[in-house]
């Protein structure tokens, strides 16, 4: 079954931040969990850093293209119960990831190293950093549980025939 596809600077962002944000929970809660080497888990909260910290601006970006260029008509099979899940849905993931990536900048207890290049601590305040500390990690939890919801919707979809996926990725000649 066909349906509309999302455009390219909408499936560009939305694989840039699934790439990104399934490297971050995955490398995150395997370094939290399987404790590995000291020198490993400084370079993975490295990366996730510098990846996650890049993520801000571009979230900015997405939000803003949200606005300006509404998403296709939601495909004919849906019912408006399922549309408004289905947006639902979507807020919820938004709204957890832009909660995630604000609190994760400012729980820094440190300047930010963005591969190489250092953004100044944003808060001072350790309270304030504690308190975002702990938000960051209830929103990761949260987002790791909504993503896990979403793969599993699409591949629900897929398996009943409505090829939801497809409108994500490339369009096929």
């Amino acid at each position: 079954m066909s349906h509309p596809h999302y455009s390219k600077p909408r499936r560009l962002l939305h694989w840039i931040f699934a790439a990104v944000v399934l490297w971050a929970t995955i490398s995150g809660y395997a370094s939290a969990l399987l404790q590995p080497p000291p020198s490993v888990k400084q370079v993975l909260a490295f990366i996730n850093v510098s990846l996650t910290t890049l993520l801000v601006p571009l979230f900015a970006l997405r939000l803003l293209y949200l606005v300006l260029h509404p998403a296709p008509a939601a495909p004919a099979h849906q019912s408006p119960r399922e549309r408004l899940l289905v947006h639902a849905g979507h807020a919820a993931l938004l709204i957890t990831l832009g909660t995630a990536l604000l609190s994760g900048v400012l729980m820094m207890s440190r300047p930010i190293d963005v591969f190489g290049l250092l953004i100044p601590q944003p808060l001072q305040n350790l309270t304030a950093i504690l308190f975002f500390e702990e938000l960051h990690h209830y929103s990761c939890v949260a987002l790791a549980l909504l993503v896990a919801g979403h793969i599993a919707a699409v591949i629900i979809h897929q398996l009943r025939g409505h090829g939801v996926l497809g409108r994500m990725l490339p369009k096929q000649p």
